[in-house]
């Protein structure tokens, strides 16, 4: 049964540089948002929120993300390596996809024992090119 969305504090940033990277993630399972909030919940300097968005084209209902914001590319390379952990402990098999601007990077269980594919990932959603 999916977790209720508690109410959260709310944290306005008003200064664009104090919250310069905004990524969202989508979580396979949506039984674990709650779970994966909770954890990023925990980093230090980073603000994350669960919203609601509209379906895709073609596609029924409504997808629960966590919109994460940090400060800096160090607090989101932290957040980034807590999701092999998070992907562990999970009873099924889920996948957790994140988006930033056009691009978007996926760490499932085949890909989350690698340090090295973590750091790709974070570069490749940090990268400007």
């Amino acid at each position: 049964m999916p977790e209720p969305i508690s109410p959260q504090e709310a944290r306005i940033i008003t200064d664009p540089a104090e919250a310069p990277f905004e990524v969202v993630l989508t979580v396979s399972q949506p039984a674990d948002v709650g779970a994966l909030y909770r954890r990023l919940s925990t980093i230090p300097d980073a603000s994350v929120t669960r919203r609601r968005t509209g379906p895709d084209e073609g596609e029924l209902g409504v997808v629960e993300v966590l919109q994460l914001l940090v400060p800096s590319a160090a607090v989101l390379t932290v957040a980034i390596r807590t999701l092999p952990a998070f992907i562990k402990s999970r009873r099924s098999s889920v996948t957790v996809t994140l988006t930033r601007g056009e691009r978007s990077a996926t760490v499932t269980v085949d890909n989350s024992n690698d340090p090295q594919a973590v750091l790709e990932i974070a570069s490749h959603l940090l990268s400007d090119d």
